[in-house]
C-alpha cells in the first residue's frame, strides 16, 4: 500500500475502503495495542510520556499498513464502530467511542520542494511540507497562516503550526 494513494483516493480497494481494509486485516497484539494508544490519545488520555509514535521494523514489517489503520480510523471516527477489530481497539483504549480527527498526509518520498504540489490546478502551489499539512488540515484559510513560510521555504515556529491545525477534531 501508498499511503498517500489512500489519502488520494487512488489506493486498491482492499486499502481505499475502510470496512475492506479491516475485514481483511489481522489485529495482531501490537497492531491492537498501538492503534488503542492512538485512539485513547485522539480520545484525551494521556497515555505514556509521548505522544509522538517511532515505527521501527524492518522493510515490510507493516509501517504503512499500521498508518493505513490509524488514518481510517481517525478519518471516520465513529462510523468505525461496526468494522471488524475496531471494538476490540476500543476496548483496549478503555474508550466507548472512537473519536474522529482531521488528518494528513505527508509522505517525503513523494514531495519535491522544487516543483512542490498545486499551483496548476486551481489549488495554491504548496512547497514544503509544512504548506501542504497546512493545505490538507484547512484548504485555502489553513494555507493562508503559512503561505509566507511556504514562499519562502521556512520552517514556521509553534505559534504558526498551532493556528492551522483544527482546534475542535
Amino acid at each position: 500500500v501508498h499511503l498517500d494513494k489512500v489519502r488520494t483516493g487512488q489506493a486498491p480497494p482492499d486499502y481505499q475502503d475502510p470496512r475492506r481494509f479491516f475485514e481483511r486485516t489481522y489485529l495482531t497484539d501490537t497492531l491492537r495495542s498501538f492503534s488503542a494508544e492512538v485512539v485513547a490519545r485522539l480520545s484525551g488520555k494521556r497515555v505514556g510520556t509521548n505522544a509522538v509514535f517511532n515505527l521501527t521494523t524492518q522493510f515490510g514489517g507493516g509501517k504503512t499498513h499500521a498508518l493505513t489503520l490509524i488514518y481510517h480510523l481517525a478519518r471516520y471516527g465513529q462510523k468505525a464502530v461496526g468494522w471488524p477489530g475496531v471494538m476490540e481497539i476500543a476496548n483496549q483504549a478503555s474508550v466507548s467511542t472512537i473519536p474522529q480527527a482531521a488528518t494528513a498526509i505527508f509522505v517525503g518520498t513523494e514531495f519535491d520542494s522544487i516543483t512542490g504540489r498545486g499551483g496548476d490546478d486551481g489549488t495554491p502551489l504548496r512547497r514544503t511540507p509544512w504548506g501542504e499539512i497546512a493545505w490538507q488540515l484547512g484548504g485555502e484559510e489553513g494555507f493562508a497562516i503559512v503561505r509566507e513560510h511556504d514562499e519562502r521555504m521556512v520552517a514556521p515556529a509553534g505559534d504558526v503550526i498551532q493556528a492551522f491545525l483544527p482546534k475542535d477534531t
